[in-house]
């Protein structure tokens, strides 16, 4: 079959790796079409109740297809459709449909399409790839919303009979809740971004998925025999008979390595010379803990707590916020548990923060701490909870985007004033509880000398670190090349953080994307961090790495890589390290 037609090669951009080969199945998606007629005036109020009917309909629909993913890919990836909820329950979109209808004399499913468009129109506009991707959303939840008012309702699976690989201009969250999680070898889109739904469901289910191919339903047909390289964003369409060896050989270098990560778990992580590498996980939830990965761990290092609020839409009582954090005390076998306190803002807008107006640079804006101070009462019911957790086990509490002391102190004073309350009260709580603060503002990296007064431990976000460093919005496509975590810059802030921590005696860990990376991780661990925090399915490979390696090299290589002025040779430098240190361990191809 891959013989009878030529090999043609497309390129896009990778954001899920892995190899996968298999028949292509275009997934096409038709727009709704809504008829427009005239209602008569004794029939329109039951209109308004037809409209608000649908979206009761389709608030159930949203949460029946969010479990249908949950099952499949976890529960951290289905609160993609948090954002659908808040769609369909936005306020603005709602009275202008109700407005709209009220002073026209079509049916009201006329008025909502044209309220949708006008807001997709608006989006549209906007100049931020980041919120552009938020259009298929918008469609998504709007094409549910019309499917229900006229009567079709929502279909329940797409009957794919052999596993394939998917193509499309795009694909919404709820393709992939009626697609069978074993049918899909690999997903290939024309939009998209590392930070787009596709991509992120794509590494939750592990199968490689390349965005960016332009018109990909005319270069790509139903049945074309595909072969799909997620590490480097290459297809090969009908490909010849070298490239599936070639590919072939890959794939098992790749599972072989998988396997002997998998068997360096029970073993201590601990470099050649004997310097103890704390490796904890990243956890949205209590479901995220596993035992076996909490035998082999350190415990946890970052609990985003603010998918709980996400989650159910609402800033939760105290009492269902301490279940939600004892259970994951318990499920954590007894190793301590780092609590971050709300980090809403940014990328992570939550309707009941009621901003008055749209921030134009959100996550400079009106976020995390500062957030958390300007309402004490939502600030005081979460440290509750977390300090009545600590009676089931070891916990820590740290605060997200520390920029200033007086943050710092007015945060520890309020822990206290949750402690005098709950001792008054009689309740059990814990009441030595290590406080810690999150270093991912430039401002807070600079007087880690002062933080120290305040703090027990630091942990450094390295992900919004690195776009403060360097002013680069790192979910604008139109400047992602500039977003360097090996910039020179970068490099010198980390490293001045962890030789300040250092001197104060101040434990710091880091929990952003480079701890899991295994080509960053040595520099990391030469600068003097001894604690990664990471993705659950990252624990493996960096403790193989962090066992192959010495603390004396990787602080060489850290002398090294200072001297270099350009990224592009710092990433080189790192590379020859990861790849002298493992040969003759993996199977690899520099």
């Amino acid at each position: 079959m891959a013989e009878e037609k030529p090999e043609v090669v497309l390129s896009g951009l990778g954001v899920s790796g892995g190899v996968a080969r298999g028949v292509a199945l275009p997934i096409y998606h038709s727009d709704v079409e809504v008829p427009a007629y005239e209602v008569p005036p004794e029939k329109r109020d039951d209109e308004v109740k037809r409209f608000e009917a649908a979206l009761v309909q389709t608030r159930h629909d949203i949460q029946l297809i969010k479990k249908e993913l949950e099952d499949k890919v976890g529960e951290i990836e289905a609160s993609i459709f948090d954002a659908h909820m808040l769609l369909l329950e936005d306020v603005a979109i709602i009275q202008e449909t109700i407005s709209q209808f009220r002073a026209g004399t079509y049916n009201i499913d006329y008025y909502y399409m044209k309220v949708v468009e006008k807001f997709i129109a608006a989006f549209g506009q906007i100049d931020d790839p980041f919120m552009r991707e938020r259009i298929s959303d918008i469609k998504d939840v709007s094409h549910r919303v019309l499917g229900n008012l006229l009567g079709k309702g929502q279909t329940r699976s797409l009957n794919i009979a052999e596993p394939a690989i998917l193509v499309s201009e795009d694909f919404s969250p709820s393709d992939f809740a009626l697609i069978a999680k074993d049918k899909i070898l690999g997903i290939i889109t024309e939009r998209g971004s590392k930070t787009s739904h596709t991509a992120i469901i794509a590494r939750s289910l592990g199968v490689p998925c390349i965005v960016g191919i332009s018109s990909v339903a005319e270069r790509i047909a139903n049945g074309d025999y595909l072969l799909i390289d997620g590490y480097n964003g290459k297809i090969a369409v009908n490909p010849s008979a070298e490239s599936i060896r070639h590919y072939e050989e890959v794939e098992n270098l790749l599972r072989e390595n998988r396997r002997i990560f998998v068997s360096s778990l029970p073993f201590p992580s601990e470099t050649t010379d004997g310097v103890r590498i704390r490796l904890s996980v990243n956890i949205n939830s209590a479901a995220d803990i596993s035992e076996d990965i909490m035998k082999y761990s350190d415990g946890v290092g970052l609990f985003r707590t603010e998918n709980l609020f996400l989650d159910s839409g609402t800033f939760l009582e105290e009492e269902q916020q301490f279940e939600a954090y004892k259970l994951a005390v318990q499920k954590s076998l007894g190793k301590p548990v780092v609590i971050r306190t709300l980090d809403l803002g940014g990328d992570k807008n939550f309707q009941l923060m009621k901003m008055d107006h749209p921030e134009e640079n959100p996550f400079m804006g009106y976020r995390a701490i500062r957030f958390c101070l300007d309402h004490e009462d939502v600030f005081i019911k979460q440290l509750r909870a977390i300090l009545r957790a600590g009676v089931y086990g070891p916990v820590k509490i740290m605060f997200p985007m520390i920029s200033s002391l007086r943050e710092i102190e007015r945060a520890r004073l309020l822990v206290d004033t949750a402690k005098e309350q709950l001792a008054r009260e009689g309740i059990a709580h814990a009441d030595k509880v290590p406080v810690g603060a999150m270093i991912e503002v430039p401002s807070a990296a600079m007087i880690i000398d002062m933080l120290a007064d305040y703090c027990d431990f630091v942990s450094i976000g390295t992900n919004d670190l690195i776009q403060y460093m360097i002013a680069v919005d790192r979910v604008n496509d139109k400047i992602a090349s500039l977003y360097e975590p090996m910039h020179p810059a970068v490099l010198r802030i980390l490293d001045k953080i962890v030789s300040d921590a250092r001197k104060f005696n101040l434990p710091v860990s880091v929990c952003g994307e480079m701890a899991s990376d295994p080509v960053y991780a040595p520099l990391l661990i030469g600068m003097g961090v001894t604690e990664l925090s990471m993705s659950s399915g990252s624990v493996g490979e960096i403790k193989f790495l962090v066992r192959k390696i010495s603390r004396s090299s990787a602080e060489e290589l850290k002398r090294e890589v200072l001297k270099i002025r350009r990224s592009r040779e710092i990433v080189g430098a790192l590379r020859a390290y990861y790849y002298r240190n493992m040969k003759g361990y993996l199977n690899i191809t520099q």
